[in-house]
């Protein structure tokens, strides 16, 4: 029986894969032609405001028909009503629709002229829309193949097309931590990282874009003299040394620390953190100053991107020195960085003060999941075992013995003796804390909504007034309840039984409402 297999981005180890797989290793009759769509403009940027970028980057093609892309459901609900109240025709498509009305989206957009759908990936797959003027990415695709399927549904009129992706460090550790924390086998695990180090390297590419997209498909061609660094050729420095300074901080440290206690020590910066490590007295303490912090985070996001730097979903996003790497640290080699992004990282606006640094945003996530994990099983609300304040300074100073722990505020002899262990455990890398429930959701708007709901059931656990019967709903109902895009009462009495809606329904209703 006569056999084909087509596929529009596969690169050649696909290919092989491909072949060995449905024609059992007998070479089949390969076309192969050429990749370049030399009428789609590739752009890449560095996160400034994403929100602001794609509104900027949709008015001025206003009219034109786009497609942007999300990481997260609610993410393209969220923007997509953003385009709307600044007068864009925008509708949000993502896999937790109904399918009816994925399919009044689907219909509108092959109908609709200036329509700019704001979706996951679940949106794409058989659309040929041939008049899509641009794609834009508001957050890093999970590999260079996905990004030139992405962006390749643009322009297939033949006529000119736009494409800009946006990128910044949470990125790089979401699509690491994907990678490390799947159920792929080594090498598989390997090669996904692989293409993530291609789609980085072209991410912050400092030559024409298109030769190094073509190059990765095993194509050559000259400048193409269109993509953003060809029109505006980025200016360039020697960044060996700072990257040597950066390298050995990390080594010196252990590799225990995230970018944000990395750059206090090169700056000089003195914290209680700093103080209470000891890391006041390295020989790395202050021979940063010549950058600020916002340049060395643009600093260490080139380090990520060039695969010399990882961060290591174990020690909670500390960053790890890779292999490749070494020869720089050895003086063996040198590195040219982007000059552009250090110029604009001193006058960036300020970030909004979260409740811990970013280094430290990830143990606190773990110590809050290990808490939910005990006050449900104790039938308590979270704060009983230990209130935020608590875990935030676990986070900030992050206790290595049962006295260490002591000395934090709020750990008295009762609390150390029942749970002083099961948040060392956390804080040491030694157990894992999410439930699995909400371990599905992790680096999912739902699994933030699925907090805040704990949080609800934790105020009405005993009812409105606090005299009532205890009750609460399973993990995985909350996890049910919490990928919900919509509902009503009705909704929820069937996930949750009669007695369960009466008592958290309206409140979890809010909930939903609000994560819209």
């Amino acid at each position: 029986m006569p056999l084909a297999a087509f596929t529009a981005t596969a690169d050649q180890e696909t290919r092989a894969e491909i072949v060995q797989k449905l024609f059992d290793g007998h070479a089949p009759q390969v076309f192969l032609h050429g990749f370049d769509r030399p009428n789609i403009h590739l752009a890449f940027t560095a996160k400034d405001n994403p929100r602001t970028q794609i509104l900027k980057y949709a008015a001025a093609r206003r009219g034109q028909s786009g497609i942007v892309y999300c990481g997260t459901r609610a993410k393209t609900e969220a923007l997509a009503q953003a385009l709307a109240t600044e007068g864009h025709n925008a509708c949000a498509y993502h896999g937790g629709m109904e399918a009816e009305d994925r399919r009044i989206v689907e219909t509108r957009f092959a109908r609709e002229d200036g329509l700019i759908v704001v979706a996951t990936v679940a949106f794409g797959m058989g659309v040929d829309k041939p008049d899509i003027r641009w794609v834009a990415h508001a957050d890093l695709p999970k590999s260079i193949e996905a990004y030139y399927q992405e962006i390749g549904r643009a322009g297939r009129d033949g006529a000119a097309a736009e494409t800009m992706t946006l990128f910044g460090p949470d990125d790089i550790r979401l699509r690491r931590s994907q990678i490390d924390e799947g159920q792929a086998p080594p090498e598989r695990r390997a090669a996904d990282h692989a293409r993530l180090n291609a789609l980085l390297g072209l991410a912050e590419a400092l030559t024409c874009r298109r030769q190094v997209l073509l190059g990765y498909f095993g194509e050559s061609a000259g400048p193409c003299g269109h993509c953003d660094l060809c029109e505006t050729p980025p200016e360039t420095f020697d960044g060996t040394t700072a990257v040597r300074k950066a390298l050995s901080a990390i080594l010196r440290t252990e590799e225990w620390f995230g970018a944000g206690h990395l750059t206090d020590i090169l700056t000089g910066t003195t914290t209680d953190k700093i103080r209470a490590r000891g890391h006041d007295q390295l020989p790395t303490f202050g021979v940063g100053k010549d950058y600020d912090k916002r340049q060395w985070a643009a600093i260490f996001r080139q380090m990520m991107g060039h695969d010399l730097v990882r961060p290591d979903p174990e020690r909670h996003g500390a960053l790890r020195m890779t292999e490749a790497a070494r020869p720089i640290l050895r003086g063996e080699a040198g590195i040219t960085l982007g000059k552009a992004a250090i110029t604009r990282a001193a006058t960036r606006t300020p970030v909004v003060k979260a409740m811990v640094s970013d280094e430290d945003a990830p143990l606190l996530s773990a110590l809050k999941a290990k808490r939910r994990a005990l006050a449900e099983a104790a039938r308590v609300p979270a704060y009983v075992i230990f209130p935020d304040r608590t875990l935030i300074e676990m986070a900030e100073t992050r206790p290595a013995t049962l006295d260490q722990m002591a000395r934090v505020n709020g750990v008295g002899a009762k609390k150390l003796e029942s749970f002083g262990r099961a948040f060392l455990e956390v804080i040491n890398g030694a157990a894992e804390a999410i439930h699995p429930a909400r371990r599905k959701l992790a680096g999912r708007d739902a699994g933030a909504v699925f907090d805040r709901l704990l949080a609800v059931q934790a105020e009405l656990t005993r009812g409105a007034q606090g005299i009532e019967r205890p009750m609460s709903c399973t993990a995985s109902e909350l996890a049910k309840v919490a990928q919900l895009t919509g509902g009503d009462g009705a909704m929820l009495e069937r996930l949750l039984g009669e007695r369960r809606a009466e008592r958290f329904g309206a409140a979890f209703l809010d909930v939903l409402n609000g994560a819209r």
